[in-house]
């Protein structure tokens, strides 16, 4: 199999009321959390926040990996430890991140489409180790705020590793 191609991308996550709050389950956020937020989100994205997109060079297969690096996940840890009341704000907030900046990439993701996670072949593996990522067989990375999915969009829960065990999904076996 040939090595993929890892190609740098540029997120730009933008800040959406409405949909934090409704990653959040929040109806309303208080107005120093959202001064604390600008703070950390402003810092994530200039300096935790990682996109690339993993090609295989020999034809099908392209793939968007967005992730928020350990040092983000240690703030929000932090933050959890301190107040498990902020701590799943901040927590809803680089979901938030990682989830709009997947929608500047997919527009199909915006209109309430989920974000299908592809079954990893051999070549996304060895982008992944390249990256310093371990990839878990329950379909997770060690990473707490990531999302890899087809790049452009090509399909929901049909395509989706986690089909069988998402409560979304539309594509489950029938027993």
């Amino acid at each position: 199999m040939a090595k993929f191609e890892i190609n740098p991308l540029t997120p730009q996550p933008e800040f959406d009321m409405m949909y934090y709050m409704e990653i959040a389950g929040e109806s309303r956020i208080d107005g120093d959390i959202l001064e604390e937020f600008e703070e950390f989100w402003d810092k994530w994205a200039a300096e935790s926040l990682k996109a690339y997109e993993l090609k295989n060079p020999d034809g099908e297969g392209k793939f968007l990996l967005i992730f928020l690096d350990q040092a983000a996940e240690d703030i929000i840890e932090g933050v959890w430890q301190d107040s498990p009341t902020h701590g799943l704000l901040f927590h809803a907030l680089a979901i938030t991140m990682v989830m709009s900046s997947a929608q500047g990439f997919v527009p199909e993701l915006q209109t309430g489409k989920c974000a299908p996670l592809p079954r990893p072949g051999e070549g996304v593996l060895g982008a992944f180790e390249e990256l310093g990522l371990t990839w878990n067989e329950e379909g997770t990375v060690n990473r707490k705020y990531a999302v890899l999915t087809p790049y452009p969009y090509t399909g929901g829960c049909e395509v989706c590793y986690l089909s069988d065990s998402c409560p979304k999904s539309t594509a489950k076996s029938k027993q």
